[in-house]
């Protein structure tokens, strides 16, 4: 922000997101809800783990059951399935379709069975009914696919209601004929290879767009081997695909229509884009200043892991081939006044990847405003799920303003007053701190605390500074809350 005539520095809540650089806008936001109050920030929900030691590898897919709406399994990265009947408060292993070098590669449920592929096969568990879903009901290497021992998104298409998949350069199709019943072949027809794409093409997404299968693609046995991400349409009828768009990334890795635009996190960069189905932009991408993007690290999305929640895309972002910072659960919102980029929640684990590997495998909106997330911290993995009656704590929801310009090397700038203004008065348990530091390289230096046990409820404090003379400056604003939040507005340096 601009000075005031007085001189003074004001610095106002992080309502317009993340910047692609500190020298533009906020350098960071985290745990941080910049949407619900305009011009206000608040506390975000906190994640809390509800998996306990039942998870042990890597959550890729979350499916909920249509039919029973506290019903939702997950597989992870090893094949097994997961399931929840209390919406996510629990967790239990299913048995029965444990099978051994084999890896979770899709998740679908159509007409009241739940479907799982792995490798080169698809598994079937149910009894057609709504609650028939139990261990007793798998049916293992029900169908055989092709091979692809990464990924076989599955969607069902909300146009002619048939299950499709990828499995390498090929789509599956599964189509209802009479009630679905699996060990009835008159019931359904199954075509293993209902399209191919051109060979050495590896199918990683899966999404609608009009009438079209939007496919989404890399090539290779690494992610950065081929700058190539095209997004193939499909009408799902004709022998053939349509002209692809065709991204300069590597690789796309998910997909989500919201309201005909299609949202794609493509690349190793951690860029999210739209597309019409024939050209594309950029909307966001994480800034390498604090995912700590050099020396050929590289960000790594799941397909998994893009949803709409909240109205708006909510994406995970995980570490590729080294320790990251800002790995966890972003969200970007387009406005009329640019897009919005915020990092809206750490695990569970209070961790970003900064020391130890943090990856998020899937996330999956149980309801319009409970998230669940698949997680992986070093060795440690787990399923959290957003607790709406809890804030985050402990002073881990905090931006960091722009990095200002303040003097010049010859006339240093000191600021000996500070004011904070809120939009209603503290509340029990709640504060805000203020850091500082005047040079991107340094640690922060906390300037104060300032919390309702000190001063009550106030809706707006003065006090020194206590920052030395400088010609840069970086402010970082922490808050903490339990079942209530400060309203923080704004900041005023004099």
């Amino acid at each position: 922000m601009p000075d005031k005539k007085d001189n003074s520095l004001i610095i106002q809540a992080p309502t317009q997101g993340i910047s692609s650089s500190p020298h533009y806008g906020y350098g960071d936001c985290r745990n941080t809800d910049i949407h619900t109050i305009p011009g206000v920030a608040i506390l975000n929900k906190l994640l809390e783990k509800k998996s306990s030691t039942t998870v042990v590898t890597l959550v890729h897919w979350f499916i909920k059951n249509p039919a029973t709406p506290t019903e939702c399994y997950a597989l992870d990265s090893a094949g097994k399935v997961y399931k929840s009947t209390d919406s996510g408060a629990t967790w239990a292993l299913m048995t029965g379709n444990t099978q051994t070098s084999c890896h979770g590669n899709g998740l679908a449920i159509f007409e009241n069975y739940l479907i799982v592929a792995r490798d080169g096969f698809l598994d079937v568990c149910g009894d057609g009914t709504a609650t028939g879903i139990t261990n007793a009901n798998w049916s293992n290497s029900w169908q055989t696919i092709d091979s692809d021992v990464l990924w076989h998104p599955m969607i069902i298409s909300e146009n002619d209601n048939k299950l499709y998949g990828g499995a390498g350069n090929y789509v599956f199709s599964l189509e209802e004929l009479t009630t679905f019943a699996p060990g009835t072949p008159a019931t359904f027809t199954y075509t293993q290879q209902a399209l191919d794409l051109p060979s050495g093409v590896r199918i990683k997404a899966i999404e609608e767009l009009g009438n079209n299968l939007m496919l989404g693609t890399w090539k290779g046995t690494n992610y950065y081997d081929n700058r190539f991400a095209n997004i193939y349409p499909w009408d799902r009828s004709s022998p053939s695909f349509g002209q692809p768009v065709q991204m300069d990334e590597n690789g796309v890795h998910a997909m989500l229509n919201i309201g005909g635009i299609l949202y794609v996190m493509a690349g190793i960069e951690g860029k999210i884009f739209i597309t019409d189905g024939v050209g594309y932009s950029l909307v966001g991408q994480i800034p390498a200043t604090i995912a700590n993007l050099d020396g050929g690290s590289y960000l790594l999305p799941y397909p998994g892991a893009l949803v709409n929640f909240k109205q708006r895309p909510f994406f995970g972002i995980s570490y590729g081939n080294a320790n990251l910072g800002s790995m966890g659960v972003w969200s970007v919102l387009r406005t009329a006044r640019g897009n919005v980029l915020n990092f809206e929640y750490t695990i569970s684990e209070g961790v970003d990847g900064s020391a130890n590997p943090v990856q998020i495998g899937a996330l999956i909106p149980f309801t319009q405003d409970v998230l669940m997330v698949g997680w992986r911290h070093n060795t440690t993995y787990g399923i959290d799920k957003l607790n709406n009656a809890s804030f985050a704590t402990g002073y881990t929801s905090y931006d960091d303003s722009p990095f200002y310009k303040v003097g010049t090397p010859l006339e240093t700038r000191t600021f000996k007053d500070l004011e904070f203004q809120l939009a209603k008065p503290l509340a029990s348990n709640e504060g805000i701190k203020f850091a500082y530091r005047t040079n991107l390289n340094d640690s922060f230096t906390e300037i104060g605390t300032y919390d309702f046990a000190t001063l009550g409820a106030v809706i707006s404090h003065n006090t020194t500074a206590k920052i030395p003379s400088c010609e840069f400056l970086q402010i970082r604003t922490y808050r903490t809350g339990t079942t209530t939040t400060p309203h923080y507005k704004y900041l005023i340096l004099k």
